[in-house]
């Protein structure tokens, strides 16, 4: 069984993750990102539209929704799957900053009374739900079947779901004492040729410049830009401030990328969480909403 303040800590590692990238977020001009336009030792607002009704300390939609899904969990008796799920609707009924496809997808599908609901989306963001299945006691088997189902509120498709699978095997075999590396590799057994390929093509850029790969592999939102630039960046970086450097300088879909790479750094070394800045906590994390890592 996993602790439950470290469940909170790895949840928390990625919130901070989502509200450094913000600045940055969903950038894609390379000239742009290049010149450097923002202070890479703070929070910075954002410079993309998408992101217009926020300022510095914020998080996007995608830390919006697992901050909403931290605090529904939190305070919750128990996990259940459709407590979860009518949370999360009537947080996103009132919403008021990015709706992404698979969230507005799948609100018009259960506007629609449509069973199953959710959208057919293999954005990497969804991974970040999987530290919240820790939140209550249970063992690997229980485990992967929660974050199947967080997976399926919204993203409903076999890559989706085989590449949560995976980045979940991950970070439980990395929370049993297995080396980052190792758990990558155990968790990486027996999966699809598609989904190994992409992990393999992570693993092949080891020794490259790490923006030039991300960008090379595409800095999208899709699992397959994204999962290899993950992949790339755990080989690459022990320390999570450069890695959240280096990472956010590549553009795009920072965010997806930093939140799960967070994550498991912290997970291998918990006292990797001390590293982040304390200027780096984005507001909600600061204010007085419930937070076990605050008791």
């Amino acid at each position: 069984m996993i602790d439950r303040q470290l469940a909170a800590q790895l949840i928390e590692s990625a919130l901070i993750a989502d509200s450094y990238c913000l600045g940055l977020h969903w950038i894609y001009d390379h000239d742009l990102l290049d010149s450097t336009p923002l202070k890479l030792d703070q929070l910075n607002a954002p410079m993309s539209h998408w992101h217009a009704t926020k300022s510095a300390g914020d998080l996007t939609h995608y830390g919006d929704q697992l901050w909403q899904l931290y605090q529904h969990l939190l305070q919750a008796p128990a996990f259940d799957i459709d407590a979860c799920s009518r949370a999360w609707v009537e947080f996103m009924r009132h919403y008021h900053g990015y709706r992404d496809k698979a969230s507005a997808i799948t609100l018009d599908r259960l506007d629609k009374g449509e069973n199953p609901a959710a959208s057919s989306s293999t954005e990497l963001s969804v991974s970040s739900r999987i530290a919240c299945a820790l939140l209550h006691p249970c063992d690997e088997t229980e485990y992967l079947a929660r974050v199947a189902a967080l997976t399926r509120m919204t993203h409903n498709s076999p890559l989706t779901l085989e590449t949560t699978g995976f980045l979940a095997r991950s970070l439980w075999y990395t929370l049993s004492g297995y080396p980052l590396q190792q758990a990558l590799d155990t968790a990486g057994s027996g999966l699809s040729d598609p989904l190994k390929a992409l992990v393999q093509a992570g693993r092949e850029t080891e020794h490259q410049d790490s923006v030039a790969a991300l960008r090379h592999f595409g800095i999208a939102c899709d699992i397959r830009h994204g999962l290899p630039g993950v992949i790339h960046l755990l080989q690459h970086f022990s320390n999570p401030l450069e890695l959240s450097r280096v990472n956010v300088s590549a553009g795009g879909d920072s965010s997806a990328r930093a939140m799960i790479s967070l994550m498991l750094l912290v997970a291998e070394d918990p006292d990797r969480f001390q590293q982040l800045p304390a200027d780096w906590h984005p507001g909600c994390l600061q204010s007085s909403g419930p937070s076990i890592m605050k008791s």
